[in-house]
């Protein structure tokens, strides 16, 4: 790729200054199968082993790295590498990528790897740890052998209790733990476990998102259950989601976005990038970047990033931007001003909800309620109002 090619340097360019972005994402689309309910882009890593494109995907991102660092503060506050399972990538890859990225971090920066149970061991943590990564993402889904069977997920027996064990060898300071909840076939027995289960570990952060049914999942789930288990397995999350943050919140975590909690002082600071609106940069297959006005998404899959297809260029206006921080602001506990998104907002839809008690005011910030965060998707939908 050259350089007069890639969104970021015509951003660079038109300032004729670095824009000190301090957020990095990078995304390594890899994982050894492919889980029936995953709508992230990943890809199955055997035929990559294979061809050696592993190698060449490893490089690319680098360069591409090297193409976009005018853009980048130093040292970055953030640091995020996401997949797709990064540790599923032999050490020697993943060591040649970390060591790069690991020069963009200081002492105080979060650096955070995800990885799937199966690939944690004690050598693995000791590879991310000589590389400065702070913080680890582990997506254990559920700890029951029928909960992974829903999903499609092929984690071996007794992996998520040997991650832990690793985790706990280690020392991590600095992790997380993912659960996936209303998945077919889960009972309250089974909610509750996989709620205690993911407490006794002590993660200092858990996250709990809801099934997300893409169209794969969807067709999968009809022919092996039936018509009527999506609809069942959607009323038994709107009926206990109220659950889960009881559950947890009286364990010590404090729900600070709709779908993540954390001990107090370790909550996510790229999510939070995020979601209040900062610049981000991403590399990557289907790696998006916000800087400014522009935003830029690599193609999707691993063979057209190779052959270095054009990214995805749009231009955003205030409204869109406005709307974008009304949209991801309002799931934090936070909130957000008003006045920044205020026009991003149905102001009759708005009056509604704060009368439902679904959204509070005060101090000329707007957050969801405890309520409104539990039915989020649906109190945003009524409440914004699309920039077009």
């Amino acid at each position: 790729m050259e350089a007069t090619d890639h969104p970021g340097l015509c951003v660079a360019a038109s300032s004729g200054a670095p824009h000190g972005v301090t957020h990095l994402y990078v995304h390594l689309p890899f994982c050894r199968t492919r889980c029936g309910y995953c709508d992230f882009t990943s890809e199955v890593i055997g035929p990559h082993l294979r061809s050696g494109s592993l190698a060449v995907y490893v490089d690319a991102v680098r360069r591409e790295l090297d193409l976009v660092e005018p853009l980048l503060s130093r040292p970055l506050e953030t640091v995020y590498v996401g997949g797709g399972t990064p540790t599923a990538l032999p050490r020697h890859l993943l060591d040649d990528l970390l060591a790069h990225l690991g020069g963009l971090v200081g002492p105080h920066s979060e650096f955070t790897v995800e990885a799937n149970p199966e690939t944690v061991d004690d050598v693995t943590l000791e590879l991310l740890r000589s590389h400065r990564v702070t913080r680890l993402s582990l997506g254990v889904q559920s700890f029951l052998p029928s909960g992974l069977a829903a999903l499609g997920r092929r984690t071996p027996p007794g992996a998520a209790a040997r991650a832990l064990d690793a985790i706990g060898r280690a020392g991590w300071e600095e992790w997380s733990l993912d659960l996936v909840f209303g998945m077919p076939g889960q009972d309250l027995p089974a909610l509750e476990y996989d709620l205690r289960a993911a407490v006794a570990a002590r993660p200092p952060h858990i996250s709990v998102y809801d099934l997300t049914y893409t169209n794969r999942f969807a067709r999968r789930l009809e022919s092996l259950r039936g018509p009527s288990a999506r609809q069942a397995a959607e009323e038994f999350s709107e009926a206990h989601y109220s659950l889960v943050t009881d559950r947890l919140c009286a364990s010590g975590y404090r729900r600070y976005e709709v779908s993540t909690y954390a001990l107090p002082g370790h909550e996510s600071r790229h999510n939070l990038g995020y979601w209040r609106g900062e610049d981000y940069l991403g590399l990557g297959a289907a790696s998006v970047s916000t800087v400014g006005g522009m935003r830029w998404t690599q193609p999707g899959s691993v063979a057209s990033y190779l052959a270095e297809a054009p990214a995805e260029v749009e231009m955003l206006g205030p409204a869109v931007r406005r709307f974008e921080r009304a949209m991801l602001g309002l799931r934090m506990a936070e909130g957000v001003p008003e006045e920044i998104v205020g026009d991003a907002l149905d102001a009759e839809e708005l009056r509604r909800c704060i009368e439902l008690g679904l959204v509070q005011r005060c101090c000329a910030t707007l957050r969801l309620s405890p309520r409104g965060l539990d039915l989020g998707n649906a109190v945003l939908a009524a409440i914004l109002r699309s920039p077009e």
